[in-house]
């Protein structure tokens, strides 16, 4: 029987095109940080864990999840290969799982941020200043990950986090939106440690970073709009997909039984990183 993430996985690659706009292939470094988060406020047995990446360049910087990036990656090495079912089957099996399938680029010259998000067969993006936080740096010192570090404390869509930043990496970024101090953020929390970003690696990049972004156009929305869209789209993905002309075939009583475990799913999905997201 169909899995209904595995028909959202089909419909989300059914055209293997990517967004035209690109931010840069030079990134100078990378940082890598593990995310443990909670879905469910209500669950501590929910708390899960992703790999996320931050790449850098002089002023600009992209971060996703490692797991969108390399499948990504793939899907660009495929997209001028001939569709048959094998070639699907093994692309499929060397793209790893991942709950988060949005970029954010920085641009710090321009103070500006894009949140792009590919939503069936439209690639989407909203703007953002980046000089939302007002950070209260405090005298607290530490080492994470080999480097000296000093605590700070913000507030960011509806959470108050603590973070800790290095000088020792001069860079005023962060992982997700997080920016603004004078230096790497290393790790941040909220106060409820439902979303925690450590950093668990850092280095210097010798080859260029493959970017996928050539093809499309993004749409440009805004937040809210992009919102809006995503859920609607997350409240019945079957409706979203035929409008955009990707049907399937179900048995008897199948696709009604789908809908009832993932709106099941979806309750439990009530801890979002920005609180005005939730349902």
């Amino acid at each position: 029987m169909k899995n209904i993430y595995w028909i959202l996985f089909i419909g989300s690659i059914s055209n293997l095109s990517f967004g035209q706009e690109s931010v840069t292939d030079n990134f100078k470094y990378k940082a890598t940080y593990e995310l443990t988060w909670q879905i469910d406020s209500t669950d501590t047995e929910s708390i899960q864990h992703e790999t996320m990446v931050l790449f850098i360049e002089d002023q600009i910087s992209r971060f996703s999840s490692e797991g969108h990036h390399i499948s990504d990656s793939i899907q660009h090495v495929y997209k001028n290969r001939e569709r048959t079912p094998q070639s699907f089957s093994e692309m499929r099996s060397k793209m790893p799982e991942t709950e988060f399938k949005y970029y954010i680029d920085k641009n710090l010259a321009s103070r500006e941020q894009n949140f792009k998000e590919k939503i069936v067969k439209d690639y989407y993006k909203y703007a953002e200043d980046l000089s939302g936080m007002e950070w209260e740096i405090l005298q607290d010192t530490g080492k994470i990950a080999g480097f000296s570090v000093q605590k700070a404390k913000a507030s960011f869509a509806g959470r108050n986090y603590s973070a800790w930043f290095s000088l020792e990496i001069p860079i005023p970024d962060g992982p997700y939106k997080f920016n603004g101090l004078p230096g790497l953020i290393l790790k941040i929390a909220d106060e409820e440690e439902y979303y925690v970003f450590e950093l668990i690696g850092f280095k210097s990049l010798k080859n260029q970073i493959f970017n996928t972004e050539s093809g499309e156009e993004y749409l440009e929305t805004g937040k809210n709009k992009f919102r809006e869209i995503k859920k609607e789209y997350e409240g019945n993905p079957f409706a979203a997909l035929e409008r955009g002309g990707i049907t399937f075939g179900f048995e008897p009583g199948q696709k009604e039984k789908m809908m009832k475990e993932h709106k099941l799913t979806l309750q439990k999905q009530n801890n979002p990183i920005e609180l005005e997201e939730k349902r």
